[in-house]
């Protein structure tokens, strides 16, 4: 008997470990069928436009217990852009310590981890970890741009000016624009402080830098005015709206400060070349008002029909009714004026200012988007209620 069983423990051995082979390749293919559902399941949420399902299902498809180096660094990035910083944060962190990862992978994590931190507003903490992978080659260009972005969330424009030029054989002329913006600020900063001649350097230097500058034109056309350089200004005005057709009514502000006479002829003949240059509805209705200041309500009239013949524009209406009001009996121009102020409150209530990229719309003209943070991105409206 006691043969038998001693005969029988290699087969029980052997049992068990085909048996516990069995349930653990049981396990896994459960696993992986648990994951393979869930990855199946993200793509059908995403399909129907269910987002955040989505989401919840890569998630899980991609944190297993032994993640692959893509793997994690997707579900990394799939927190940040979820707003999860602190899990992206840990989730890189952990990344970044592997011992047997290569020098380009631990690169890669170090530069997510610090768009991590820059999503968290650590800043200080992105700031370090840029300024080492800058000193790497093939990591300088998009280590140079994020820190860039660090250095514009924290307005320290010499510091982005300064990156900007010590990186600038691997950045080219990608920033080209942003750097001119930066002396821009620069220059911003200088004027409250009075010091308006290093200013006006650090605005030239702007045009300098990207030679289609709107804002570095007009911040130093006003720098003329201040010092009744009407001239130079007007000069730097026409640049603009030969630059940007869409300048009409950003250039007519500058250039009524250029004419402190309105009567004088010559202020008459850069509204016209304004309008040439830029069909602006503003610069049409200025237009209008110095034709009928120098030679009457008729030839403004038929100036302005003429302007509503290429242009339908609810400013231009507006103002023809204000002409047909000087001409009309009593009753009659009160019904006018009525409905005059009635269609300037219409108008007064739209914004006048649109960016193109992301749609964020304003009364008054930034030169950073609130909301896409493209510089020099936002323009006038246009269309009937627009310029």
């Amino acid at each position: 008997m006691f043969e038998l069983l001693f005969l029988l423990l290699p087969v029980a051995a052997i049992y068990g470990y085909y048996m516990g082979k069995n349930s653990l390749n049981s396990k896994r293919q459960e696993s992986k069928t648990q994951q393979s559902a869930n990855y199946l399941k993200g793509f059908d949420y995403l399909l129907n436009n269910k987002q955040e399902k989505a989401v919840d299902k890569f998630i899980a498809f991609l944190n297993s217990k032994d993640p692959s180096f893509e793997s994690s660094l997707a579900l990394g990035n799939l927190f940040r852009q979820r707003g999860e910083v602190d899990k992206a944060i840990a989730v890189h962190e952990k990344m970044a310590t592997f011992e047997d990862l290569e020098d380009a992978e631990r690169e890669i994590s170090q530069l997510e981890l610090s768009r991590d931190f820059i999503s968290a507003g650590f800043l200080d903490r992105a700031e370090m970890i840029l300024l080492q992978l800058a000193e790497i080659p093939r990591q300088r260009e998009t280590a140079a741009k994020l820190l860039l972005s660090v250095y514009e969330k924290e307005q320290d424009f010499k510091k982005a000016i300064d990156v900007a030029n010590e990186y600038s054989d691997s950045l080219g002329n990608s920033v080209d624009k942003s750097l001119s913006q930066y002396h821009c600020e620069v220059a911003k900063s200088l004027i409250m402080q009075g010091m308006k001649d290093q200013a006006e350097d650090e605005l030239k230097e702007a045009v300098s830098c990207y030679d289609k500058s709107v804002r570095a034109r007009l911040e130093l056309a006003d720098l003329y005015i201040r010092n009744s350089d009407f001239n130079g200004a007007y000069k730097l005005i026409k640049e603009v709206s030969s630059i940007n057709p869409d300048s009409g009514m950003i250039c007519l502000e500058k250039l009524k400060n250029c004419f402190p006479n309105k009567a004088d002829p010559n202020y008459r003949f850069a509204l016209e070349d304004l309008v040439h240059r830029t069909n602006s509805a503003e610069a049409m209705v200025e237009l209008v008002r110095t034709v009928e200041l120098l030679s009457g309500n008729d030839d403004a009239q038929a100036q302005l029909m003429s302007f509503t013949k290429i242009k339908s524009n609810l400013k231009l209406f507006s103002e023809l009714l204000d002409l047909r009001s000087h001409k009309a009996d009593s009753v009659a121009n009160e019904s006018i004026l009525q409905i005059k102020s009635l269609l300037d409150a219409e108008i007064s209530l739209n914004n006048k200012y649109v960016c193109p990229h992301c749609g964020f719309e304003s009364k008054i003209l930034f030169w950073n988007c609130p909301s896409c943070r493209r510089w020099e991105s936002m323009k006038p409206k246009k269309g009937l209620d627009g310029d």
